[in-house]
């Protein structure tokens, strides 16, 4: 029984608009995730790596843009008296930023100050916690292969958001959506109780 879905933010309620590019040129080097690069570097080229990311970040949360069918989708998941979290990677300050901007409430979030970030399961065992609902009964939804890694190891249902040029193939999802209003179609999956 479905008690609770967990959403990414980045690129599953927000149109993906951070420039990786300008912002592995400003640290001066091919880091790849910027927050993975931070946790192995010095104390020192940490905090000027995070500086620079959270300015990013800050940045694109006052540019966001919600994917489209977002509020349609997230009222009807409240119709369902479904309990709704937010699970990212950024900070808590661009999470306040955006969803100031959008009107949007969540009651649970967990951001990087938390815990260990994505794919670790950590944030999600936080989440289920503070949300009093086993990982059994969760939904965890993103667009990257961190937020399907971090929800099957938490023991959660998981859903892919797709993006045309983003096809995951290292671990495989629940469900696999195209657009962010399909969650309302799994939701009717779990109403009929089908086993997936």
């Amino acid at each position: 029984m479905l008690r609770g879905i967990i959403f990414d933010m980045d690129g599953t309620l927000t149109k993906p608009n951070v420039d990786f590019a300008a912002l592995e040129r400003e640290i001066g080097a091919k880091v790849g995730f910027i927050i993975d690069y931070a946790e192995r570097s010095s104390p020192e080229e940490r905090k000027r790596a995070l500086d620079i990311l959270e300015r990013y970040e800050a940045q694109a949360a006052m540019e966001s843009e919600l994917n489209e069918g977002v509020v349609e989708m997230l009222e009807y998941v409240s119709k369902k008296r479904l309990k709704k979290a937010l699970l990212t990677r950024n900070s808590r300050k661009s999470v306040d930023t955006v969803l100031h901007k959008h009107s949007l409430h969540f009651e649970f979030i967990v951001s990087r100050e938390d815990t260990k970030p994505k794919p670790a399961p950590d944030p999600i065992f936080l989440l289920s916690k503070k949300m009093d609902i086993h990982t059994d009964h969760l939904l965890m939804v993103g667009d990257y292969k961190y937020d399907i890694m971090c929800g099957k190891a938490a023991g959660t249902k998981t859903v892919l958001l797709r993006y045309k040029e983003y096809i995951e193939t290292e671990v495989v999802p629940d469900f696999e959506i195209n657009s962010i209003r399909e969650i309302i179609d799994v939701i009717s999956h779990f109403e009929r109780g089908v086993q997936v």
